[in-house]
Parts: structure tokens; C-alpha cells; sequence
């Protein structure tokens, strides 16, 4: 037999890139070497679980114990699994009439978990093939997007918030929501001490968000409006009045009893203030959302003639399709890039 057979780079070849490299026998007490693998595995795990927000871990623990439920459901095995069981997994998801965002974010949960217990990825090119042909199919674009919020709803809605301490909040919440762009999670997590009030409007700075995992930061600009009634900086202005110069979240909490708490709100009390909002002028609840503020930003900005990167710098977005999404229908006439040439 050829000498070279043995040889490390030929060994390498055969276990291919995403095999873990074979480990010596523990012949001796506190392993070979003294290295603890399993160790230096569980602290990479840690190491990479920084790399994501926290709604991101929050995701793939969820959609973990999906699959995993699912394996258990057929007789498969989920760790280490098949990529034949994960082909079929995505096929029930996309008979469950799953959108492709939400399969690949599953894959993407699948992977990580096998990464993280020193495991070979079942995402192979057979998985990869599975998923193009479902969203070809299925089509990327999600079908169950909140609408843009346009000027004149927008206006509309505040005209109807009422007027006490809770009205106070949510129409500086909706109007920088509107102009700053900023989704839900930032907007609830947002403290008195991130506001700086200037000539020209407001700054807000951010710490760690979705597209800024090394928590770097950002400041977001917010200017005054031309009319009082929907400029953010004075609604701002007007709600941190009412609030108190207490240090702590900017947007507080505000019970049932419309008594301020000291304490942050929840993403889901942002979508909640949008959605009533709306109701109060007739329009339907479900169609509108958090994620209303931010896309109303970009259609709005869009229609206005605003370049694709001017909007980003505002949005945070790295993506221009991203934002070119965001673009709702009824902006597709909004700019004639051949005006006055034909």
C-alpha cells in the first residue's frame, strides 16, 4: 500500500471540511495532553451565542424544540440528525403552509445546535437545494407583512389619542417611531439617558441591536416637523414633561389603571399602542402594527424621493433589498426617474 495513504493531508481529504478531527485516547488521568474538549466546546458555544441578539437565541430555542418534536413524531433521531430527516421536516413545514423566512431561520437553528455540540452540520447541499425549490415556490416575500402607516392616517390616529398621561406617551411613541425608523425592541428599550435634545431636533443613541450584534452603537437623528401637532421632538418634549426626569426607560410602562411604573415596555405593549390606535379611526387593528411605524418610514421616504441609502442610514438597514421591501404598494408611481425625457 502507498506510503502516502497516510499521510495528514490525505486524511484530511477523506473526512472532509466539516468532520471533527479525530480525537486521541484518554490514556491518561485529566485527558490527552490535558486538554478538556468538551470544555473548550461548551465556552466556543457561549462565544458564538454573543454573536446573537437576544430575540435571535430566544428564536432558535424555539425552533429547536420544533424540530426536535418533530423528530420525535417520526422515530428520527434530532442529534445528530439526517439531512434526510431535515428535507422532511422543511416539506411538513411547508405543507403546514410555513413561510421560507421561517424555514430557513429553522435550518439555521439546526446548524447551530450541531455546531455547538461538536457535531457534523446535517445542512448539506441536498437540504440547500430543498429550500431554494420551496421558496421558488413559495415565494420569499412574507404574506403576512403589517401595513405602511401613511402621513394621513398617521395624522388621523393623533388627532384621536386622548389626552392624559397614556395619550402623552404613545403620540411621542408613534411620532418617533415614524421618524427614527426604529423597530420595536429599540424603541421599548430606549432610556431617558439615550435622548439629547439640539437646535435642529433630537439625537437618540443606540447600543446592541438586530444588525449591530458587536454593539457598536449608532445615533439616530430625529428632526423637528414643519407642524406641531406631528412633530416628534416637541411630542417628545411634551411626554418626558408629563413623565418626570426620573432616570430609567424613556417609554415607562403604564398599568391598567393609567398609573405610571417605573419600568420599560415590552415589545408587545409598542405593537399594542399601534394597533388601538388604529381601531379608534376605523381602521382594522390587524393590518397594523410596531412594524407599521418603521415600514410607513420608508414608504413615506421613498415617495418623497429619498435615496435607498439615505433611508438605511436612518433605518439601520445593511440590505438594500431589505428596504426595497419595505416599499409598500402605492409607491411604485411616487418618482419618475425619467421625468420631463420622454
Amino acid at each position: 500500500m502507498p506510503r502516502d495513504l497516510y499521510s495528514p493531508t490525505r486524511a484530511a481529504v477523506a473526512l472532509g471540511p466539516s468532520t471533527p478531527e479525530p480525537e486521541q485516547l484518554r490514556l491518561f488521568p485529566g485527558g490527552f495532553g490535558g486538554v478538556d474538549l468538551a470544555k473548550l466546546r461548551s465556552e466556543r458555544a457561549a462565544i458564538a451565542a454573543l454573536t446573537r441578539a437576544p430575540n435571535t437565541e430566544r428564536a432558535y430555542a424555539s425552533d429547536w424544540a420544533d424540530f426536535s418534536a418533530w423528530c420525535e413524531r417520526a422515530g428520527r433521531r434530532a442529534l445528530p440528525a439526517t439531512s434526510d430527516s431535515v428535507q422532511l421536516y422543511l416539506m411538513e413545514l411547508a405543507g403546514l403552509g410555513r413561510l421560507p423566512a421561517t424555514m430557513s431561520r429553522r435550518v439555521s437553528a439546526i446548524r447551530e445546535r450541531h455546531r455547538a455540540a461538536g457535531l457534523r452540520t446535517p445542512i448539506d447541499e441536498d437540504v440547500r437545494e430543498v429550500l431554494l425549490g420551496l421558496r421558488r415556490k413559495l415565494g420569499a416575500a412574507p404574506k403576512h407583512a403589517k401595513a405602511a402607516l401613511t402621513i394621513a392616517d398617521l395624522r388621523r390616529m393623533l388627532k384621536r389619542v386622548p389626552d392624559d398621561l397614556r395619550g402623552a406617551r404613545d403620540r411621542a411613541l408613534m411620532l418617533v417611531g415614524f421618524a427614527s425608523g426604529l423597530r420595536r425592541s429599540e424603541l421599548a428599550s430606549l432610556n431617558l439617558a439615550d435622548v439629547r435634545f439640539e437646535r435642529r431636533g433630537c439625537v437618540i443613541s443606540l447600543g446592541r441591536s438586530k444588525t449591530d450584534q458587536e454593539g457598536e452603537g449608532r445615533d439616530v437623528g430625529v428632526h423637528k416637523g414643519r407642524h406641531r401637532e406631528t412633530c416628534p421632538v416637541a411630542a417628545l418634549r411634551a411626554w418626558i414633561m408629563e413623565r418626570g426626569p426620573w432616570p430609567g426607560a424613556l417609554f415607562a410602562s403604564i398599568d391598567q389603571h393609567g398609573s405610571l411604573r417605573r419600568r420599560s415596555m415590552d415589545s408587545a405593549q409598542v405593537a399594542e399602542a399601534v394597533k388601538l390606535a388604529a381601531k379608534r379611526v376605523g381602521l382594522d387593528p390587524d393590518l397594523f402594527g410596531a412594524h407599521s411605524l418603521r415600514a410607513g418610514l420608508v414608504t413615506a421616504a421613498g415617495g418623497n424621493g429619498v435615496g435607498t441609502l439615505a433611508i438605511m442610514s436612518r433605518t439601520g438597514h445593511r440590505d438594500a433589498k431589505v428596504v426595497q421591501r419595505y416599499m409598500r404598494p402605492g409607491t411604485a408611481l411616487a418618482v419618475d426617474p425619467l421625468a420631463g425625457l420622454l
